[in-house]
C-alpha cells in the first residue's frame, strides 16, 4: 500500500470514536476490511459490526445507532481525507 494513502487512511480512522468507548474504530478491531483502487478513486471500508442474537430490543435499538453512527463517522472522516474519490463503508 502506497505509505501517504496509508497514512492518510490511519490519521482518518484514529479521528473517528466510537461513542461507548471513546476509542477508534482500529483500536476496537471493528475494521474487518479495507482496500482501495488509487486508479478508479474507490476505497471501500467493512465493519466487523453484528448484530448480538436475542438480545433485549433497548440493546438492539441502542446497538443499531451506535452502528449507524459508525458507519457515518467514518465515512465522513473517509470523505474528508479521500476528496473526490468513491467511498464505501459497510
Amino acid at each position: 500500500m502506497n505509505q501517504s494513502i496509508q497514512d492518510r487512511i490511519d490519521t482518518a480512522l484514529a479521528s473517528v470514536k466510537e461513542p461507548q468507548s471513546l476509542m477508534s474504530p482500529v483500536d476496537l478491531g471493528l475494521i474487518e476490511k479495507l482496500s482501495y483502487s488509487e486508479s478508479e478513486k474507490k476505497l471501500i471500508c467493512l465493519l466487523a459490526v453484528g448484530s448480538p442474537r436475542f438480545q433485549c430490543p433497548a440493546c438492539s435499538a441502542i446497538n443499531g445507532v451506535i452502528k449507524e453512527s459508525l458507519l457515518r463517522d467514518i465515512d465522513q472522516a473517509l470523505s474528508g481525507a479521500f476528496p473526490g474519490w468513491e467511498i464505501s463503508v459497510r
